[in-house]
């Protein structure tokens, strides 16, 4: 596309005229080149006004120009030559950005002395009784949430790095990160709080996919009160297909309305698109995800991304851990105290046995531009 700074295209008494960019040494567009208007005019560009940053073009068909206000872009969809002449003088470049994503180190530890490791219990942990099994369990379940929640939430630092504990940091880029800055951010609308009022929701979801050139089949990521919207806006949706005929938007169901009408459904279809319903727990949570609602879900293409160079897929969505041979950072887990419970470290003489955790991993938001965050 080519950018115009001021004016949009402006009413001239013939089939020429000109429109104003940043810098006409630049313009990001070349002679000949067609250019498409969003009222369906067709320019040819005939020159450049370096003094005036313009860029000077003549209608394709010959027509007067029509005036378009308020155009901020103009389509290149070709261009045009004469018999005998010559081949452009450049050529347009892919952009290609590399990116990049430090690794994030989480740690977590839970720490049970001797005598309470010994006492036993009325609470059955995997056929024991010592009570100290069920601490150690919610404490290893809590740091792998909060290593998921640091893969979602997590912030790359925009430049240089923070202090942190004695070290210094990069940060990492998480998923709502991701998504923000490189993908499609959904408002939706309806309620205090935003839900899905009507199908009018997830049709302005879809034209923004089909920009993007998104995947057909999506796995729809909600907390639970954006779920049940979603159920609320499907079950109007049948009363209109009754009404109207709107079959199309119950592909998933076999364009069954009593079927879908059940409410237990999971999936559903709607312009060409099937979308996957699930529950995301963390961001029901109100000491994790579900504190202040700010993401309500996530629309995550079911797809693989093919490597520009080497062909290889691999998923929309993935998270790496670092590892070395047999060693992995993927989950460590290692216990240490001073002979409790026949754990010893001998930098460690205190009646307590310590259980350890650590991950050093990073997530990977691949075609972040056909991702979707809910907010």
């Amino acid at each position: 596309t080519v950018a115009i700074s001021a004016g949009g295209v402006d009413s001239t008494a013939t089939n020429t005229g000109h429109f104003d960019v940043a810098d006409a040494t630049a313009p990001g567009c070349r002679l000949n080149d067609v250019l498409l208007t969003p009222g369906g005019q067709r320019l040819v560009v005939t020159g450049f006004d370096e003094a005036e940053d313009e860029v000077d073009f003549i209608t394709l068909n010959g027509a007067n120009v029509v005036a378009e206000d308020g155009v901020t872009k103009l389509a290149i969809i070709g261009n045009v030559y004469a018999q005998g002449t010559n081949q452009p003088s450049e050529f347009y470049q892919t952009g290609l950005n590399k990116l990049s994503n430090p690794y994030i180190i989480t740690k977590e530890m839970y720490e049970v002395n001797g005598s309470q490791a010994t006492n036993i219990g009325w609470l059955n942990v995997n056929g024991d009784y010592r009570w100290y099994l069920k601490n150690e369990m919610d404490a290893r379940k809590k740091f792998m949430n909060q290593r998921e929640m640091m893969l979602l939430y997590s912030q790359k630092v925009s430049s240089g790095n923070i202090s942190v504990g004695g070290g210094t940091v990069t940060g990492s880029e998480g998923y709502f990160q991701a998504v923000e800055d490189r993908g499609i951010t959904a408002a939706v609308s309806g309620g205090a709080q935003g839900s899905f009022a009507s199908m009018s929701d997830i049709d302005t979801i879809i034209l923004e996919l089909d920009k993007e050139g998104a995947p057909a089949e999506y796995a729809m990521y909600v907390n639970r009160a954006t779920s049940l919207d979603i159920d609320d806006m499907l079950a109007n949706g049948i009363a209109t297909q009754i009404t109207a005929g709107l079959a199309g938007q119950f592909g998933a169901f076999n364009n069954d309305a009593d079927m879908a009408v059940k409410l237990g459904f999971k999936s559903f279809t709607r312009g060409g698109y099937t979308f996957h319903k699930h529950d995301w727990k963390l961001l029901n949570d109100p000491t994790l995800g579900g504190l202040g609602n700010v993401f309500k879900g996530a629309m995550i293409p079911m797809s693989q991304v093919a490597d520009a160079k080497s062909g290889v897929k691999a998923p929309a969505l993935q998270m790496n851990y670092k590892a070395a041979g047999s060693y992995s950072r993927e989950m460590e887990h290692w216990v240490t105290g001073g002979g409790v419970l026949g754990h010893s470290n001998a930098a460690n003489g205190k009646d307590t046995a310590i259980f350890n955790y650590r991950s050093e991993c990073n997530l990977v938001t691949r075609a972040a531009n056909q991702h979707v965050v809910l907010k």
